[in-house]
């Protein structure tokens, strides 16, 4: 069966201090053949070890950790693979001061609500769904996350007419470690591109990678 691989990173916090962030940016690849995403990165790695271009001792590629000249290899060799990219723009001067009280609440519905509104509706039952998003959340809030996956798919299915019901096993969340999973450190890449531009104004990286936007989410 074939697999839709979602791949989902964020920049930017979800704070409202004086010293947060303006915007919280979620970026998310979609892919029906990762492999191709997993080997390029590996490639690149590799070269820019050989070449003494890039921290021999990092094993994972990190838009924050790289020159201008790295991030600008990166984020060319993904706009030459098959692969869908989407933004999400939160824009946090704008969140309802309800929202702003319970951030996991807000956090999952920025990202799952969104992603699944976009892609459900074209989605084909014949393939597996499966969202891959690095595990840097407590574990409370990875089952907060997942139950929310579950609960959206399921709700969207239903307001979308569709007649067949949704399989639940055809939808799935991986958390994974992003050191390990070179398909999350390239949407890595894509989340810092969008920060860049959003935050400080740095539309250079975005330029690179706006051919292959084919979802763009802007809040509120």
């Amino acid at each position: 069966m074939v697999i839709m691989q979602v791949y989902i990173d964020e920049s930017g916090d979800l704070g409202f201090s004086s010293k947060s962030t303006r915007f919280f940016v979620v970026s998310f690849m979609i892919t029906r053949n990762h492999m191709i995403i997993d080997l390029a990165l590996k490639r690149i790695l590799k070269k820019l070890h050989k070449r003494k271009k890039y921290s021999q001792r990092s094993s994972e590629l990190k838009f924050s950790n790289s020159n201008n000249a790295v991030k600008n290899i990166v984020l060319k060799k993904l706009c030459e693979l098959e692969l869908d990219v989407g933004y999400i723009i939160l824009e946090k001067a704008k969140v309802q001061p309800r929202l702003k009280e319970n951030p996991n609440r807000l956090y999952n519905y920025v990202i799952v609500h969104n992603i699944m509104t976009n892609i459900l509706p074209t989605w084909n039952q014949e393939e597996k769904l499966n969202f891959v998003i690095d595990k840097s959340l407590s574990k409370e809030s990875r089952e907060a996350f997942d139950n929310y996956v579950e609960y959206k798919s399921f709700h969207l299915w239903t307001l979308f007419n569709r007649n067949t019901p949704i399989k639940s096993n055809n939808i799935t969340i991986n958390h994974e470690n992003s050191a390990k999973d070179p398909c999350l450190q390239a949407v890595d890449y894509l989340a810092g591109a969008g920060f860049q531009k959003y935050e400080k104004n740095k539309e250079e990286f975005y330029e690179i990678i706006k051919e292959k936007i084919k979802y763009f989410i802007k809040l509120w």
